[in-house]
């Protein structure tokens, strides 16, 4: 009896494992072909089903491997263009048709819904946060779009939005909720709404009306360039999209070559971010990331795939073990000269004033209206005066106002402004 015990169990493995198999080939894309390697988002890769090499574009280079694809009987997620499971023919018309500008299908990688199409190009569309309106803007796409969410408004936020509030489009009082009333009284209903997170709180609601939200990374330091790449591209705007990836790129290239090439990780400064009131980001949150590209190493070291962020109550002591640098807090104020810098410096310190970076003078607050690469530059100048050169944030500024919104450079002078608070500044006023 016992002998056979060893039997009955490799009997009943064996049928555990064929009913496996029969599971994961009777649910969608399992029973598809082995490589299912997605893009990363953080890479900077345009996130659009036919960019076969996982690069920023879509070009020649990915019909010739296509094909070679085609030619060996082989299969690449990021090649199936139209997302059927097979590398054919059909990939290659579709790649074909997106690159020479025909109105077609795209699927692309959605942050929340995974591969899913959309009508390409898209020609009307809903920005949500400035974290989404400002690289679209600049890029030209004010003409597609048929609303906007944003608060705070007018000469409050970003004046370079102007032109956006001109368009009375705004639909919402928070930035995460679209107010469907207000939706519903704009001259033309958007078809698309892009998001940097990954729901908006009353998504259902939006998407019963007939709205296709968007979902990509234009919220995380390393997956922004993706986001604005993508969206670009279904905006038929790729080659103003891709000016902007570069402005970025040159600019963390530049901190690179003058700070972190030169430094090593003994000499670099530790730093806290935090925001909203009293929230400490986690290494994959959105300002730690910044904060590590303009040559910081993170003083919390820890990651939370829930939430990108911690919370610091009066009282807690384990913040107190951090023993940071410096603290850089955002907040944002938008680009408006008339500022109670005091007032915002000691709201944004209220929570923190007995940790060691604001008994040293360290806690600084940046303007957090700015797109991420100017944050860096920012704050590589704080943290290394030395390599960076007094007025490198200013100069970056500048010239990003210059190239992307020449109808507001006529007015703007970094100096002008101020989107850096340090104690020295307001110390006498505390």
């Amino acid at each position: 009896m016992d002998r056979k015990i060893p039997v009955i169990v490799a009997i009943i493995a064996v049928a555990a494992v064929a009913i496996a198999a029969f599971v994961l080939l009777s649910h969608g894309e399992e029973k598809g072909p082995s490589d299912n390697t997605d893009f990363d988002e953080a890479s900077g890769a345009l996130l659009v089903y036919g960019n076969s090499n996982g690069d920023g574009f879509l070009d020649q280079k990915d019909v010739d491997e296509i094909q070679s694809l085609i030619g060996s009987g082989s299969y690449k997620k990021m090649a199936d263009a139209n997302m059927d499971g097979k590398i054919n023919d059909r990939d290659l018309s579709a790649v074909r048709n997106l690159i020479s500008g025909q109105p077609s299908k795209l699927f692309y990688l959605d942050r929340a819904d995974g591969a899913v199409s959309v009508d390409y190009p898209i020609t009307s569309f809903m920005g949500i946060h400035q974290f989404v309106l400002i690289p679209m803007m600049a890029i030209g796409a004010l003409p597609y779009m048929d609303g906007y969410t944003l608060s705070p408004s007018g000469v409050s936020a970003a004046t370079m939005l102007q032109e956006l509030y001109d368009k009375e489009s705004n639909v919402n009082t928070s930035y995460n909720m679209v107010d469907v009333e207000k939706l519903a009284s704009l001259p033309e209903k958007p078809k698309y709404m892009m998001t940097y997170s990954k729901s908006l709180s009353n998504e259902n609601k939006l998407e019963k009306s007939g709205i296709q939200i968007v979902h990509l990374g234009f919220s995380g330091f390393k997956e922004c360039v993706s986001a604005i790449r993508t969206a670009g591209y279904m905006l038929n705007l790729a080659d103003s999209a891709n000016d902007y990836v570069a402005f970025i790129q040159k600019v963390i290239q530049d901190v690179d070559s003058k700070v972190i090439s030169k430094i090593g990780e003994s000499q670099k400064k530790s730093v806290l971010c935090g925001y909203m009131t009293n929230c400490i980001d986690y290494l994959n949150g959105t300002y730690t990331p910044m904060a590590m590209a303009a040559g910081a190493k993170a003083a919390i070291s820890e990651t939370n795939m829930d939430n990108v962020y911690v919370e610091f109550n009066r009282g807690d002591e384990w913040i107190l073990s951090m023993n940071e640098d410096y603290f850089f807090y955002m907040n944002s104020w938008g680009y408006a000269d008339h500022v109670d810098l005091s007032e915002y410096y000691k709201k944004a310190a209220d929570y923190f004033t007995t940790l060691k970076s604001y008994k040293d003078g360290k806690f600084v607050v940046f303007n957090s209206i700015m797109p991420a690469v100017l944050t860096v530059a920012y704050m590589a100048e704080t943290l290394y005066p030395e390599y960076m050169g007094e007025g490198y944030g200013d100069s970056v500024n500048q010239e990003y106002i210059s190239r992307f919104f020449p109808g507001f450079s006529g007015s703007f002078n970094a100096d002008d402004y101020d989107f850096v608070i340090t104690y020295d500044m307001v110390k006498d006023r505390l």
